[in-house]
């Protein structure tokens, strides 16, 4: 009786695990309903806020890759761990070859092996044509000047 209750209402998930950010992740099981429809399994993420929008870094990338059924398992927290700690490493080491070239392009410059880059003179958006206009103290535009009842077709002021 209950199991035919259970299945009108709906599958029980069943909690799989937790990442540090609160995050929480369940799997729905594949089963059959009573009519003898084959119902896919189903991974959930539900979050700690009350908003569900998840962006870029919300889920650990392994938690993503379960939830999205690139990997079997669930992860464990030595994995993400170990990949946090590869992934910051990364990082310092990308950072330091960087500050190392910087060293090394500034060096040329001071050598005059490399001539510095030159200045940019364009502004703005790169497809917008810049049209550069002499400073001048004559208005060329009317806008602050123009009296409508003034004007008379093929008379110029």
């Amino acid at each position: 009786m209950f199991n035919r209750i259970r299945a009108l209402i709906g599958p029980a998930k069943r909690f799989v695990g937790a990442d540090h950010l609160g995050n929480k992740y369940y799997e729905i099981p594949e089963r059959t309903t009573i009519l003898g429809t084959k119902r896919k399994g189903r991974r959930l993420a539900e979050s700690p806020t009350a908003t569900m929008d998840y962006e870029l870094g919300d889920i650990p990338l392994e938690w993503e890759a379960w939830i999205r059924g690139r990997r079997k398992d669930p992860p464990t927290e030595t994995e993400i761990e170990k990949n946090e700690k590869m992934m910051l490493l990364k990082q310092r080491r990308g950072k330091e070859a960087e500050e190392k070239d910087m060293e090394r392009q500034q060096q040329e410059y001071d050598e005059g092996l490399v001539a510095r880059p030159a200045p940019k003179v364009h502004t703005g958006h790169a497809s917008s044509p810049s049209y550069e206009k002499p400073d001048t103290e004559q208005e060329s535009s009317t806008g602050g000047t123009f009296q409508p009842s003034a004007w008379m077709p093929g008379k110029k002021s």
